[in-house]
């Protein structure tokens, strides 16, 4: 089995009181807070990570489908993509 990312992925941004659901287009979903948290690893085998570390996020659960999916929160900081780091790096290299 392969072992999850060490990074979590960049949230998408809070998408309002009635957002539309990726999956099946619903408008309507359930909001719950929360909070950060870091890797979740089997209590009986501390090197096995079952899954990565958590920013603070909001989770949505649409009331049609059921599909759930996380969202920033609006006082979130702003998060740059690991790909953008990587070329930014490059560049001030590049200067150099």
């Amino acid at each position: 089995m392969e072992q999850p990312p060490d990074v979590a992925e960049v949230l998408p941004p809070y998408s309002g009181l009635e957002p539309t659901c990726p999956k099946c287009g619903w408008i309507g979903a359930t909001l719950q807070y929360r909070p950060a948290r870091g890797p979740l690893v089997l209590p009986w085998n501390h090197n096995r990570v079952v899954d990565v570390t958590r920013p603070e996020r909001l989770a949505r659960h649409c009331t049609s489908c059921g599909y759930h999916w996380d969202e920033a929160p609006m006082d979130a900081p702003p998060t740059v993509p690991a790909a953008d780091v990587h070329e930014g790096q490059a560049d001030e290299e590049a200067r150099s």
